[in-house]
């Protein structure tokens, strides 16, 4: 009886660390969207499996929703919205909901950028200063754009968050991690990112076939004034929204409670600069902003 314990005991550990093993280690690509050339790759443990994307569209968008599991176990869903606006540039949106109690971690790749150029959007510290309404917002500009074969892009940082009920009931996203630190090699920009249980990632990139500012001039003047204004630049982009810091309020988990403000997120500082300094980039974020009203 004892020999039989050991035995189990010793396969059920080697099963174990077979599947921790094929969990961190063995890895595969799935492809889940390309067009003219780039393509969105999930990089993701062996053992998961991604699903055959439920599509749908609505006006503008055209959305993939595709089931995550783990031996046919569900952990959650990653869904791409692909909207394309009326002056021809794309936005895409990525989301990871891991709905199970597990942790994973994955990779969102972007590839075909062979030779493209980063301009970072962050070379310089963000300035911080607390906000008597709103507190310390802690998240920065986007990544940067990229130039890359005739066509240009920018790309948003990824976000991990929870959803909160706050005391007073509103419905809130707390924001865990703003990662900013992806690599772009060969190519390729890897946003690598570990999920908690519950929790959730978003990202964005807009993409477009013309240069998104008229002069390199004109895109650190906006760099430079969206450090220094924070409550007036749109970072957090979803389909349903911008996510934006919301009040500070008794609740001490407002303290990083961001949500959909329609007030504060009608585009009008991208309208306004658009005016008196045209390009592609504030058309495009004023035309979904008109989306999201």
């Amino acid at each position: 009886m004892f020999r039989k314990i050991i035995i189990f005991v010793s396969v059920f550990f080697f099963m174990t660390l077979i599947l921790f093993a094929g969990m961190m280690y063995l890895k595969n690509e799935v492809e889940v969207y390309s067009d003219g050339g780039i393509s969105l790759v999930i990089d993701k443990p062996t053992f998961f499996t991604i699903a055959e994307p439920k599509v749908t569209e609505q006006g503008s968008d055209i959305t993939y929703e595709h089931d995550i599991h783990l031996l046919g176990l569900p952990l959650g869903k990653y869904t791409l919205v692909e909207r394309t606006l009326d002056n021809g540039v794309k936005l895409l949106f990525e989301e990871v909901a891991n709905t199970s109690w597990m942790p994973y971690v994955l990779s969102l790749n972007l590839q075909g950028l062979a030779e493209g150029k980063l301009k970072s959007w962050n070379e310089e510290p963000i300035p911080r200063a607390e906000d008597p309404v709103y507190g310390m917002d802690p998240t920065t500009n986007p990544l940067g754009t990229v130039e890359w074969n005739g066509h240009e892009l920018l790309q948003g940082n990824l976000f991990v968050s929870r959803n909160l009920t706050l005391g007073n009931g509103d419905k809130v996203h707390e924001l865990r991690h703003e990662i900013t630190d992806f690599a772009f090699e060969d190519g390729v920009i890897q946003k690598n990112f570990w999920l908690p249980p519950k929790h959730k990632s978003q990202s964005w990139v807009i993409l477009s076939t013309e240069a998104l500012f008229e002069t390199n001039g004109k895109e650190n003047e906006w760099i430079e004034f969206a450090a220094n204004n924070r409550q007036q630049q749109l970072n957090w982009l979803t389909p349903s929204g911008p996510y934006v810091k919301l009040a500070l309020t008794d609740d001490p988990r407002t303290q990083l409670a961001y949500g959909l403000v329609p007030e504060r997120t009608k585009g009008q500082t991208y309208k306004e600069w658009n005016e008196t300094s045209p390009s592609l980039f504030f058309e495009t974020m004023a035309l979904n902003s008109q989306i999201n009203q």
